[in-house]
């Protein structure tokens, strides 16, 4: 029998019970000051080449664009931010917030807020995808120190305990549901969250949560990573990139390149699909 590895960042009991009365918690100080200013030139290098192609004001975009520039999978196109995804520490992190013994990458991706950006919409990420009630975890990295001005986030406490609710089109092609006064609720007033740049906060993936809108001069960069629980299996049929691209089916468990086990860390950094999704945005279908 394997010897369990060890975390390289153990947390402490009182941030995990803090994670499962509130769904959310704020973890500063786990990456160095030179770690995470190389993650931020290669993010920023990413989130540059990959809209070097639009010039467009942000009133110019869409309702759904004027929240947030997203680039998603830049592990798959940057070496730096593969290393920093796949290095261990955020992937133990999140199978002790989850706590189970074995999370995979469910995937990355830049929100940057332009300075005028929007708020975004309150919601809960895991009713988008067909995973039901799959363990879930997102970790929230800023470059930049966040405040209520230029593009914060909130969360409501406990608001993961309710479940699943109705989705929230935070793409407002149709209007969005008012998921703060949704009946389930036992608490709907979110508690905002100023922090400085490097410290992470992580949410369940039933929390509701939004961002405030940027009204400061400059772009509030943030890099997100998700993490499932392995194990979970694929429930609906709707078009799912990760899951369609690596053909996981409905009732088959959760698999493949482009979700790799990432704790307990491999032996081998994981490979990195050759089938690439889009660019820009939102990444349901695959090409």
């Amino acid at each position: 029998m394997s010897t369990p590895q060890a975390y390289p960042h153990a947390l402490d009991p009182h941030v995990l019970e803090q994670f499962a009365a509130d769904g959310f918690v704020a973890t500063p100080d786990v990456f160095s000051v030179e770690e995470l200013s190389a993650l931020t030139r290669a993010v920023d290098a990413e989130v540059a080449a990959r809209t070097a192609h639009d010039s467009r004001e942000v009133t110019q975009k869409t309702i759904y664009e004027q929240s947030f520039i997203q680039c998603m999978r830049l592990w798959e196109t940057n070496a730096v931010v593969r290393e920093f995804v796949c290095d261990g520490r955020l992937a133990g992190m999140a199978a002790q917030l989850l706590q189970v013994p074995s999370v995979r990458l469910w995937q990355d991706q830049a929100l940057y807020k332009e300075s005028g950006s929007r708020e975004t919409d309150p919601h809960q990420d895991q009713t988008f995808w067909p995973i039901g009630n799959a363990p879930l975890v997102s970790v929230w990295i800023p470059f930049d120190a966040v405040t209520r001005n230029n593009g914060a986030m909130a969360y409501v406490p406990g608001s993961h305990l309710a479940g699943g609710l109705r989705p929230v089109d935070i793409t407002h092609t149709t209007e969005p549901y008012d998921i703060l006064n949704d009946p389930k609720l036992s608490e709907r007033t979110p508690r905002w969250m100023e922090v400085n740049a490097g410290t992470m906060i992580w949410h369940h993936g039933f929390s509701i949560h939004q961002a405030a809108a940027n009204h400061s001069d400059s772009t509030r960069r943030v890099f997100t990573v998700v993490f499932i629980a392995d194990g979970s299996k694929r429930l609906k049929p709707w078009p799912t990139f990760p899951l369609d691209r690596d053909r996981v089916e409905v009732g088959d468990f959760i698999a493949g390149e482009g979700m790799p086990v990432l704790w307990p860390k491999p032996v081998n950094p994981p490979a990195v699909p050759k089938q690439q999704g889009v660019l820009v945005g939102v990444q349901s279908r695959v090409l």
